[in-house]
């Protein structure tokens, strides 16, 4: 899905899911994710693949394999919803703030 291609901000996350540090995801064309999570002194960074599946989000790591299936949404063009089982987490489109990996 070519409107998930880029970065995106965690803009707020349901207190359940304990996620409390900045973060960000980025969708590549080729099926990669990076996740990013600053925490505080270092970039917590970590390497996915993903693909679409209805209105699922499948993501696999491939250095510990298996597979993880997220709901998700967009509202508008600028905001990604992923739903964790009801607990929600959202995001806006920004520019990439994680180190280059």
């Amino acid at each position: 899905m070519d409107a998930l291609i880029g970065c995106w901000h965690l803009e707020y996350a349901d207190p359940a899911l304990g996620m409390d540090e900045p973060a960000e995801i980025e969708f590549m064309r080729d099926g990669q994710l990076i996740y990013s999570i600053d925490a505080s002194d270092k970039w917590q960074i970590m390497r996915l693949r993903y693909r679409i599946e209805g209105s699922d989000l499948v993501t696999d790591q491939p250095s510990s394999p298996k597979e993880e299936r997220t709901a998700f949404f967009l509202e508008g063009i600028d905001k990604l919803v992923l739903d964790y089982g009801g607990a929600k987490a959202s995001f806006v489109r920004g520019d990439k703030r994680a180190p280059a990996v």
